[in-house]
């Protein structure tokens, strides 16, 4: 019954000849409840094979073509009651972009969080723009649009957008039932996605090398305490050789991590060496100042302890004593 209720909404909306843009601009786009017909503007010429409609956001599904999911995470909190508030004060002023699925559904391809913003102040329809793309197509056009409008992008998601990108141009390119000269003009490479970026080629690279991090070691980019060239260099680690620097570097003690450090660690896997603990306080110690470790002197602390302590007792006294102190409420 609910199904055939939406296939008689949409029915009714194509009927009608009102589209939800045209219903903007006219001031008619209401909050679901309100169906009611007005005085529309002067009707607006979509992109040829468009269709501008007003969809029930029950019929609106997101981005999985294939096996492919769009890299980008959802709006945090703060932002995501900005647009909510934005949405009550101002309606929906942008269509989300979906292409249709059949059996009147349709997949989003950029709108997910104004999607999710208006369903949560009450929306139970959107205005949309109905495309017809193929899968290379939809996730070529996803990735472009939130590339161009969506501000503060975290690395690991401009890292994963591009390698994607660059995955569906080079598919493109290999199809067979092209002719030469459209197989030239489908041929692309990361030179060619920098010219509709901001970005260099050798910058996209470093992104794209970013999607071979182990999870931790690519959180650390984000978080920026790896720059995004540092994390480049050590993603040609293999993974043990990762996740050994990871717990070496980030838990057991605090190191520095900088370039120099990294192309010493990516020359040595390359040599094939297996990270050990012993090996990496080998490779680390050279600068001097990657490996953050305070020795005193025997002559400072031997009026404490007996000619039979040994070097871990001792170490391990110093470090319940500070323990103490630090915990004690001054």
């Amino acid at each position: 019954m609910k199904k055939e209720v939406l296939k008689q909404l949409i029915q009714e909306q194509e009927n009608n000849g009102n589209s939800a843009l045209d219903k903007l601009f006219a001031g008619t786009l209401q909050v679901p409840g309100s169906v009611e017909s007005s005085a529309a503007a002067p009707a607006l010429e979509p992109v040829a094979g468009d269709a501008l409609r007003e969809l029930p956001i029950e019929l609106l599904r997101d981005f999985a073509t294939g096996m492919e999911k769009q890299p980008f995470r959802p709006y945090s909190p703060e932002d995501m009651e900005a647009l909510q508030q934005n949405i009550r004060e101002r309606g929906i002023i942008q269509p989300l972009i979906v292409r249709p699925l059949g059996d009147h559904r349709y997949e989003i391809i950029a709108g997910h969080n104004r999607r999710s913003a208006a369903r949560a102040v009450g929306y139970t329809a959107v205005p949309c723009i109905i495309r017809k793309l193929t899968d290379d197509e939809a996730i070529l056009q996803m990735i472009s649009t939130n590339l161009q409008q969506r501000k503060n992008l975290l690395p690991s998601e401009k890292a994963f957008a591009y390698k994607m990108q660059l995955d569906t141009m080079k598919r493109q390119g290999q199809r067979t039932d092209l002719t030469s000269c459209q197989v030239g003009t489908k041929s692309r490479t990361d030179a060619e996605i920098a010219e509709s970026t901001d970005e260099s080629a050798r910058q996209i690279q470093r992104y794209i090398r970013l999607t071979y991090l182990t999870p931790a070691l690519l959180q650390a980019v984000d978080e920026k305490k790896l720059g995004l060239t540092i994390g480049a260099t050590l993603s040609f680690l293999s993974r043990d050789n990762q996740e050994a620097v990871e717990a070496y570097c980030f838990h057991e003690h605090s190191v520095y991590m900088s370039l120099e450090l990294a192309d010493r660690l990516r020359e040595a896997d390359q040599g094939g060496a297996r990270f050990t603990p012993e090996m990496l306080e080998e490779l680390v110690q050279p600068s001097g100042k990657n490996l953050r470790k305070v020795t005193l002197p025997y002559k400072t602390v031997r009026r404490y302890f007996s000619e039979e302590a040994t070097q871990e007792e001792i170490e391990t006294t110093i470090q319940q004593a500070l323990k103490l102190y630090f915990s004690r409420e001054v």
